[in-house]
């Protein structure tokens, strides 16, 4: 079996779906080992950055075009013939319209949930392709049971070839032992991810406002992006600057997972996710999480997790109070956190990607 994958998310800054391509392949590269009938080459334009050292993916950069041009016009024609995977929710038309076996990850429709955090060309775009892979794919990846019902529900004919497969959680190359730390000796809240009114920051910025004046938490915000970081910040009252601290996007996950285990706890609340990441990081480092009430993180965090409800500053609050209060609820998070981490991985992940992939090529055939 040769399959090809579309290798664009190497030329694009890391966000979760980047990384979801990121670490399938580092973890589907492992898997390949000794699997000689299994060709895997990514095909990506020309990289200005160090190439992932993989030992059993080929890498090939073909092309002269970027972005959009060189996954519609470029990539059909360099992998003709062959499975084409496409991890990052779009694909080449040609690839879609013509002979050639398509599978797709969609990871979520949230340009239709909340089309204010995206661009009018963005919106046009994927009102146009996701369609068009949802009813011309070979088969469609979602990552979560919740997502996959979301989109049968815009999309019922995808249903039959619509597959959930989890998403994993930290690296399997970080060696993180489940042990029951001591609490951190500067704790503070959490929080990773963008800065975006999807993932409710508005709302997270201002129960940290309320609770670093009045109770003085100490809080720790990871990921933005520079204009964002500055705007933000410009809007911290004085008196509480100094409680809240702004980072830039931790791309190392060693050092992501240095944060997570000084954190007292991770604040996730997002409005909407398909199948978050951070919480299932945190809990493998030991960190316990207040989450948002929602139904990708109901069925991925289960009850391991504080959950509280999104639209309400209070109940936020309230979640944030109770978990740094309660010593003894902290110390039965972690545990539940640990147990729930250890059912998502990247390896399994990767495996249940392949198996999907044989399946479909061998009914080509």
């Amino acid at each position: 079996m040769e399959i090809v994958i579309n290798g664009r998310f190497l030329t694009q800054n890391i966000t979760g779906v980047q990384r979801y391509a990121r670490e399938l392949m580092q973890a589907l590269d492992g898997f390949l080992e000794g699997k000689s009938h299994v060709r895997v080459t990514v095909m990506s334009p020309r990289l200005s950055n160090t190439p992932p050292a993989w030992r059993n993916i080929f890498l090939r950069q073909v092309g002269c075009l970027r972005g959009h041009a060189w996954e519609q016009f470029e990539l059909p024609w360099f992998s003709r013939g062959r499975m084409l995977f496409c991890p990052g929710n779009t694909a080449p038309v040609l690839s879609l319209l013509g002979a050639q076996p398509v599978i797709v990850t969609v990871h979520d429709l949230s340009y239709k949930y909340f089309p204010e955090a995206y661009n009018r060309m963005f919106r046009l775009w994927y009102s146009f392709i996701i369609p068009l892979v949802l009813n011309r794919a070979r088969a469609v990846i979602t990552v979560s049971q919740s997502e996959r019902r979301a989109i049968i529900a815009h999309y019922p004919h995808s249903a039959p070839r619509l597959y959930a497969i989890s998403n994993g959680g930290l690296p399997a190359r970080l060696s993180v032992e489940p042990i029951n730390p001591p609490e951190p000796r500067d704790p503070y809240i959490l929080y990773v991810g963008s800065f975006s009114k999807r993932k409710n920051f508005p709302r997270m910025l201002e129960a940290a406002c309320r609770l670093a004046r009045k109770r003085r938490f100490h809080f720790v915000f990871v990921g933005g992006a520079s204009k964002s970081l500055t705007a933000t910040t410009a809007n911290i009252p004085a008196d509480i600057s100094s409680y809240i601290k702004f980072v830039d996007a931790v791309n190392d996950p060693t050092a992501l997972v240095a944060y997570y285990r000084g954190a007292a706890c991770l604040l996730f609340p997002s409005l909407y996710e398909s199948s978050g990441l951070p919480p299932i990081e945190a809990m493998a480092c030991g960190c316990p999480v207040v989450a948002s009430d929602i139904p990708a993180l109901n069925e991925r965090c289960g009850q391991a997790v504080l959950y509280c409800d999104p639209y309400d500053v209070d109940s936020i609050s309230n979640a944030v109070i109770r978990i740094m209060d309660d010593t003894e609820l902290r110390s039965r998070l972690r545990i539940l956190g640990y147990k729930c981490a250890a059912n998502y991985s990247w390896e399994a992940c990767a495996r249940d990607t392949l198996d999907l992939i044989d399946r479909v090529d061998r009914n080509a055939d």
